[in-house]
Order: structure tokens, then sequence, then C-alpha cells
């Protein structure tokens, strides 16, 4: 398939773990920690599995299975009383080029929205510390939204802020679970493939490894 011209369309949707930083490994080493404390140790398989999600309905999958007494609601508080990535780790970066494509694109007059399972606060936050809060015209996050990726209502809702059309957008994924958001939605989806984590993207349109020779 011959490569889309970005500039030919009227906006750009970004995830943000995986996709404007590298997240995703750190988020699940926070995890890992309160797991830990309960003598649970996630498998390959459910640290992919989380990925790209909220995590609910995995939570309690595990909890349930290794016999632990705790409802999501308890464990997920007791996460966020340990600590986050967003806020707390000095690990904190955004994705080489990343900044630089975003001014690429309020450059080319082109509308930019951040799309995320994650929680407003924690977004924020990370956007506020990576000093890139701001360049977006709409920011859509997973407590805005009754139903969450892979549900395309978030990245709906996003559109029917900037006004577009599901084809005049582009949406930039890097989880199985995101392209089907996007998919789903009606848009043109690349796959990122730039962050510490490699995916099934084979639904995606187009795969991207880095966002350095997209600026024309």
């Amino acid at each position: 398939m011959t490569p889309m011209n970005i500039l030919d369309k009227s906006a750009v949707l970004f995830d943000f773990d995986g996709v404007i930083a590298d997240t995703e490994m750190g988020i699940l080493s926070y995890m890992e920690k309160v797991y830990a404390r309960y003598g649970i140790r996630l498998t390959d398989e459910e640290k992919m599995s989380y990925i790209g999600t909220d995590g609910r309905e995995l939570t309690k999958s595990i909890l349930q299975k290794a016999g632990v007494n705790k409802s999501v609601e308890e464990f997920m508080e007791e996460k966020r009383q340990s600590g986050n990535f967003y806020e707390d780790s000095p690990d904190l970066k955004a994705m080489p080029g990343v900044k630089d494509f975003l001014q690429y694109l309020k450059a080319a007059d082109l509308k930019i929205g951040l799309v995320s399972s994650t929680s407003t606060k924690l977004i924020i936050t990370a956007l506020n510390r990576l000093h890139l809060m701001g360049m977006q015209d709409v920011i859509i996050c997973g407590d805005m939204v009754a139903h969450k990726k892979p549900s395309p209502e978030c990245y709906l809702k996003a559109m029917a802020f900037l006004n577009v059309k599901p084809q005049e957008c582009v949406i930039i994924e890097d989880s199985p679970t995101g392209i089907r958001a996007g998919k789903a939605a009606g848009s043109y989806v690349i796959a990122f493939k730039g962050g510490s984590i490699l995916q099934d993207t084979s639904e995606a349109d187009e795969e991207w490894m880095d966002y350095s020779h997209k600026i024309k």
C-alpha cells in the first residue's frame, strides 16, 4: 500500500502511551510492585494484555485466580497510593522527534487531538512534565467516555469536538486495542512501533518506526 500523505488530512489524533511517550514498561513496573505484595507475578501474556486498556477486567481476573480477597477498586486505590509513572518517575520522556512532529503539524494548520484510555489527571500531569501541554486542540481521556477502547467512542468524541469527519483524520496508535478503536471509528490508522514494547499491529493501515523522517 502506498503510504498516505498526512498533509492531505485535516486532523491527527494520537494515543499517549507508547505513542507520545514510552510509558508502558514503566507503568507495568508500578503495577508489578503492588501485585508482588500478594505473591503474584504477572506473566508476559498478562503484561501485554494490560497495554491499551484500563486494566480493570484483567485485574479482577488475576486477583480471583490468585485467591486474593480484594476488589478491583481496592486494588486500584492501593496502586494509586503507591505512586505512578506519569507523576513520579524520572524516566518519563517524550518519544524522540514527537515534539518536532507536533510542531510541524501545527505549522501545517492540521488539528491535533490526544485520545487515551488513561485518566485525565495523569495525562495532563504527564503532558505538563513533558512540556507538551497546549499543543493539542482536544484531549479525550478514559474518564470522559462510557466505553473505552476498543470502542471507537473516544475517537468519535474527539472528532465531534474538532468538527472533522473520520475520513479526514489520521489516528496514531501502538496497540491492537487502540488500532481496533481507530478502525472502528472509520479512520486511517498508523501503527507507531518506536516504543520499547512491540505489539501486533497487523490491523493498521501503515507502520512507522519513528517520527524523524515524517516531516516533509
